[in-house]
Parts: C-alpha cells; sequence; structure tokens
C-alpha cells in the first residue's frame, strides 16, 4: 500500500509577499491613525519599554 505524497511547501513568490507586506504596512496605519492621543502615548511608552528592556537580552548566550 503506498503512502499518500505530501505536498511539498514553497515559498511564496517575492509579489505574493510583496503584497501581503503591503497589507500589513497598511492596517498598521489604519490603526495607528485611529489611536486616541491617549492611546498612541501609551503604545509610545510600550514601545520605548519593550525596546529597553530587549536591549538587556543576550542573543548569543547558551541557554540550557
Amino acid at each position: 500500500m503506498k503512502k499518500p505524497m505530501k505536498k511539498k511547501r514553497t515559498k511564496p513568490k517575492s509579489n505574493t509577499r510583496r503584497a501581503r507586506r503591503q497589507r500589513l504596512e497598511r492596517a498598521t496605519a489604519r490603526y495607528f491613525a485611529s489611536l486616541s492621543g491617549e492611546a498612541l502615548e501609551e503604545e509610545n511608552r510600550l514601545g520605548a519599554a519593550m525596546a529597553e528592556a530587549s536591549s538587556h537580552v543576550n542573543f548569543d548566550e547558551d541557554c540550557h
């Protein structure tokens, strides 16, 4: 009895990736445009806190 063949995964074509990226960029822009001033300030505070916290991560350190 033969096993069913698995479908090979292929990378999306560059124009598909480009289209996805463009949709993501537009959605992100709409999201930030929809925020109130207070919500935008909170987003900026959260982004700054995440950037600061990630600066302390050593990605080269061996984790076991």
